[in-house]
């Protein structure tokens, strides 16, 4: 079977948590300059608390299926509890799951989620071992008109050979490094030529290359970083940047909505930009759709739920969006 994306990365068990002692203070102790506090010694009640299946490789898989792709996930987790959920709501959101690698007695990832009365979210992160692994993937099978890369928790082999088998098939493949791809500067650039789209944020993309992230040369020195790349670097409600090869630079505005909770809000703006694309839409269309997704999916709880619907699309493009070319 031919899918229109292939989505690999993290598949996670997420508990968002809101409570009305959940508070944002201002602390030195923390390189944020802030943190999330509440009172110590006390039992704090819970105002709220959401369950649902997130990740990298998952969101995204759920963002195409939801815009209308058809779509599958390469991801790892347990047979446990956890595990169980994620297989079941990636089927409920209509991704195929006869790539999802599930291993006995190992245990999902998970993440507490503790929610800022702003939006804004502290994430507790438990890394349960599930590294997907070269041997695990069935290589063979792996047929669609797009590869999508989130997080691969540092594991630049495996980018590299999934970059050699797309290319070789003729696959075209987007990439969303993580912190752990970062980190490895060197190999992820050149590893990175042979990329057709690369996705960053402003911060990551300052940490790829050794800038601060004030430095307003950040977009101008990743353009130059992987010149044959469309190459994305997004600045959140400021929108993005988009390096196009022999053609110039397209800046978009983003949209401000009411925050609810921040998570996803990466996932749901690659899943638009590359469901666009897949569509065969011109890239301004595509890097619309893509703004508005990443809008949408902080208006509700969980990184898949506002996630934009196939139905919907037409109601997002018709907002207004400023953007223009730059040499």
């Amino acid at each position: 079977m031919k899918f229109d994306t292939i989505s690999f990365g993290s598949a996670v068990l997420d508990a968002f948590v809101i409570a009305p002692d959940l508070k944002v203070i201002k602390s030195d102790q923390f390189f944020t300059g802030k943190a999330i506090a509440v009172p110590y010694g006390v039992k704090a009640e819970v105002e709220r608390l959401e369950i649902c299946s997130g990740g990298g490789g998952t969101n995204t898989a759920a963002g195409f299926s939801r815009l209308g792709l058809k779509a599958a996930v390469v991801a790892r987790c347990g047979w446990d509890f956890a595990g169980k959920i994620v297989r079941q709501e990636i089927k409920k959101e209509g991704v195929d799951d006869r790539f999802l690698v599930q291993v006995e007695g190992e245990q999902t990832d998970y993440s507490t989620i503790l929610v800022a009365p702003d939006g804004n979210r502290t994430i507790l992160v438990y890394r349960g071992g599930t590294r997907l692994e070269k041997p695990m993937i069935d290589f063979k099978n792996l047929n669609a008109f797009w590869f999508y890369l989130s997080s691969l928790e540092g594991n630049l082999d495996l980018v590299e050979a999934l970059t050699e088998h797309a290319k070789k098939n003729h696959i075209k493949i987007a990439v969303n490094p993580g912190k752990k791809e970062l980190a490895q500067k060197k190999k992820l650039l050149e590893i990175a030529q042979n990329f057709d789209v690369f996705i960053v944020n402003r911060e990551e993309a300052a940490q790829l290359l050794g800038m601060t992230i004030v430095d307003e040369k950040v977009f101008d020195k990743m353009c130059l970083a992987l010149p044959k790349v469309i190459t994305v670097v997004t600045e959140g409600v400021k929108g993005a940047h988009v390096c196009v090869p022999k053609k110039g630079k397209l800046i978009i505005d983003g949209l401000k909505m009411k925050m609810v909770e921040a998570t996803g809000a990466g996932d749901g703006f690659s899943a638009g930009l590359i469901a666009g694309l897949a569509k065969g839409w011109q890239l301004e269309k595509a890097l619309r759709l893509g703004v508005a997704n990443g809008a949408s999916a902080v208006t509700q709880i969980g990184a898949k739920a506002g996630l934009i619907k196939e139905k919907e699309i037409d109601f997002w493009l018709s907002k207004k969006l400023a953007y223009h070319w730059e040499k």
